[in-house]
């Protein structure tokens, strides 16, 4: 079997679907992508091919930990217990991908496959701006009512807007041998990011861009950036319809609010373990923070706003001690490019929950063995 040849078909394939298509397994709570189904099919080849051995340490201490945390969690039931377990494993795999990655695909070969995966995300996200600039439609599903705003494949532009920040990021720092391309594919990612009006993505753009500037001694870089996003900023088409282009919208702030203040309530209520790694829905439900009749299906019911507080208030601060570990470890690797790639989730999970995003995840393992192969053997710790 060719293994490169099923990671890229794989991988591909799941960037195009996107979130388009999901389907529920065993529960509405639990939605199936494209991705999800490709990942199992990498961890039982990783399996395979590496004997059993797919999980690093850092990976391993934060899994132990929330596991614990989620078998402690009896007063929300079997159910809630079996659903988070199935996303407790679901993050195991993807963060388990870099084994895979560095014992099966050169260096060479994840610079091609970045780049591919760059283009599908730039292409479908025009291709959706243009032809799909409305998916109300979607609403239904429980995604929000977004209108005239580059949402990608992703059905969000705050996630889309991450993704094509790590395109800009990726460009910036490792540019393409045809300098015309390169330019041509920053702007075309530029303006996608730009029309995403994401404020958390915009953050994330100018705290990675301020990160490049800064190795690179030249702040002059960074000022032209700022000038460039701030003229962009200026001639944004405001549509009248839509309340999501306008940055100086106020509900998604309060919602944001919220959000925090609920998941703190919740971690000081339960502050050394949590709640349950990812049974945070039936706290929230037993707390009253939510009581919609979709309380099982609705995004806003699964996570906090906010990465690190999720990981408190679901794991506690033992939790959130193990994964604080894991990112040390991420950022350990002496690499501008995986290390201004986490700057950029680090500041955009401030507003999202953007280190538990499935595609998210997978760009990171991509780059940290892009970034790990030049300075250290295949990964088998």
């Amino acid at each position: 079997m060719n293994t490169k040849a099923v990671i890229f078909g794989l991988l591909i394939t799941s960037f195009i679907i996107g979130n388009i298509y999901r389907f529920s397994f065993f529960s509405p709570q639990v939605r199936i992508s494209f991705l999800d189904i490709s990942v199992i099919i990498l961890t039982i080849v990783s399996l395979v091919r590496n004997k059993g051995r797919i999980i690093i340490k850092p990976v391993a201490v934060f899994a132990v930990v929330s596991l614990f945390s989620l078998l402690l969690s009896t007063r929300y039931g079997l159910p809630a217990q079996m659903i988070g377990s199935f996303y407790w494993l679901r993050w195991v795999m993807y963060t388990s991908l870099p084994i895979l990655f560095a014992n099966s695909v050169s260096s060479l070969s994840l610079r091609r496959l970045m780049i591919i995966l760059s283009l599908v995300i730039i292409s479908v996200s025009w291709l959706q701006y243009i032809y799909f600039p409305d998916i109300r439609p979607w609403f239904y599903l429980g995604w929000d009512l977004h209108y005239y705003r580059v949402a990608g494949s992703f059905l969000d532009p705050g996630f889309t807007g991450l993704m094509l920040v790590f395109i800009l990021i990726y460009l910036s720092i490792s540019p393409l041998r045809s300098l015309p391309v390169s330019s041509l594919l920053w702007g075309l990612a530029y303006l996608g990011l730009a029309l995403t009006y994401s404020r958390s993505s915009y953050l994330a753009f100018l705290v990675a861009m301020a990160y490049i500037a800064r190795i690179r001694h030249s702040w002059k870089f960074f000022s032209l950036v700022l000038l460039l996003f701030i003229i962009t900023i200026y001639f944004l088409p405001r549509s009248p319809d839509g309340e999501g282009v306008k940055l100086e919208r106020t509900r998604s702030i309060q919602a944001r609010l919220d959000s925090w203040r609920n998941g703190l309530i919740i971690w000081r209520d339960h502050p050394l373990l949590g709640v349950g790694f990812n049974v945070y829905r039936y706290a929230q439900k037993e707390y009253g923070f939510i009581t919609s009749a979709d309380w099982q299906q609705t995004h806003a019911g699964s996570g906090v706003d906010s990465s690190l507080l999720f990981v408190g208030a679901t794991t506690g601060i033992i939790g959130l001690a193990a994964y604080l570990y894991y990112l040390r470890y991420l950022y350990s690797v002496s690499s501008p490019l995986l290390r201004a790639s986490l700057l950029a989730v680090l500041s955009h999970s401030l507003f999202l929950n953007s280190f538990f995003y499935p595609f998210v995840l997978v760009w990171l393992s991509l780059i940290f063995v892009f970034s790990k192969a030049d300075i250290s053997p295949p990964l088998h710790s």
